[in-house]
């Protein structure tokens, strides 16, 4: 680095007196090195660029001619910068410009998010002036913690880094609120649908039922209230209990359907998004007065290091496409209406299982009726509280 700074030459020396010539080198206390003889009079070796002037000197008075082969080192670099000013005043320029456009942002990134997405949260950072192009100095990173807490309740703790032009943005996303099981009051577990008892699970409570038994809707399943002989004793009734039941359930559909059938006729209309500016640059949006599929194809420009530029190519292709009537036959329809009848029915159960089932399809003068029949196994169990008026409660007991 040394030898850089200070900068270097390479010489040959030509002269039939080598011996003199490095003596009075040597004694004038000047340093060469890397010296390589070439022939009976010539040689060459290394020199320092400040020691040239004298080293030709020197070598002249011991009757040899020194040739500069080349030079190395910074102050050559300058001198051919000097030779060529524009050039120099691009690379100040240059210089002056990269140290000042790093005081802006450039490129924003999210860590720590989980369940909140990276869109909503650079959204609000957009919204409270951290975006594209932002004054890297002013922004506030206390204040815009507390702004964006306010405005994504979902995170407990936000951070902004800033090296030069990358901002990372660390965030904490709070932690979900288990649902607290409520043990406080008097309750009974009543059925919600009737059928036959099949699994019972008493966690607190009273309770006469068995598997077997059958139950109405409203009936108590598991009771909060016990009276004995000297007192009438109060809980919270907790536990589940499955019945067999049995489900009915009703579909209609039309007897034909309309089909899509593309015409052929296409548009494509290219768009640039730049932050949240957009600019057509060709082609159509849409196609006037008819019915088109719409087909979005987006590319994001990246450079190394996985920076995503804030510019988007949005591409969109039109099918332009007429409805014809299409006639169900009687398959079509029983699949169809059986499938979406079963996946109601499941839907409708708390919890348990469609065991078996049937559906029976009929065809009316313009639609399709089904029904279907299922037998399941479900939870019916459901908690109601029990009110108590006029009794004096104490320890779990009333009197």
């Amino acid at each position: 680095m040394l030898n850089y700074l200070r900068g270097t030459a390479e010489i040959e020396v030509t002269g039939a007196s080598e011996a003199l010539c490095l003596n009075r080198w040597t004694a004038a206390n000047l340093s060469f090195w890397d010296l390589h003889t070439q022939s009976e009079l010539v040689f060459r070796c290394r020199v320092y660029e400040p020691q040239l002037q004298e080293i030709i000197r020197e070598a002249s008075r011991a009757w040899c001619e020194v040739t500069i082969l080349q030079r190395f080192g910074l102050p050559a670099v300058l001198r051919r910068l000097c030779n060529r000013p524009v050039l120099t005043l691009g690379l100040l320029l240059a210089v002056m410009l990269a140290y000042f456009m790093q005081n802006f942002v450039w490129f924003l990134r999210v860590e720590g998010n989980d369940r909140v997405p990276e869109q909503e949260i650079l959204h609000a950072l957009s919204e409270e002036g951290l975006c594209f192009g932002a004054w890297g100095p002013a922004l506030d990173s206390e204040n815009l913690k507390n702004r964006m807490l306010n405005r994504i309740p979902a995170l407990r703790w936000l951070a902004v880094n800033r090296e030069g032009g990358v901002v990372t943005v660390l965030v904490a996303e709070r932690e979900r609120e288990e649902q607290q099981l409520e043990t406080d009051g008097v309750a009974h577990i009543i059925a919600v649908r009737p059928g036959i008892v099949r699994e019972i699970s008493v966690i607190n409570g009273f309770t006469e039922r068995k598997p077997g038994d059958q139950v109405l809707a409203g009936d108590i399943l598991i009771s909060g209230v016990a009276e004995w002989t000297t007192h009438v004793q109060a809980t919270r009734a907790m536990g589940e209990v499955y019945a067999d039941t049995l489900r009915v359930s009703e579909l209609a559909c039309p007897a034909s359907a309309m089909q899509k059938k593309y015409t052929g006729r296409t548009e494509t209309c290219t768009t640039i998004i730049f932050q949240r500016k957009r600019r057509k640059i060709s082609g159509n949006s849409s196609i006037f007065g008819s019915r088109c599929d719409k087909m979005i194809k987006t590319s994001t420009w990246t450079i190394p290091g996985g920076f995503a530029l804030p510019l988007t190519v949005e591409t969109v292709t039109l099918s332009e496409y007429t409805l014809e009537p299409l006639p169900i036959n009687l398959n079509c329809a029983e699949a169809l209406l059986g499938s979406e009848a079963l996946r109601l029915t499941r839907a409708a159960m708390v919890a348990g299982r469609v065991e078996s089932g049937s559906t029976m399809t009929q065809k009316t003068q313009d639609s399709y009726r089904c029904r279907g029949v299922w037998n399941c196994m479900e939870l019916i169990s459901k908690t109601v509280p029990v009110e108590l008026y006029g009794e004096d409660e104490e320890n779990g007991k009333t009197d």
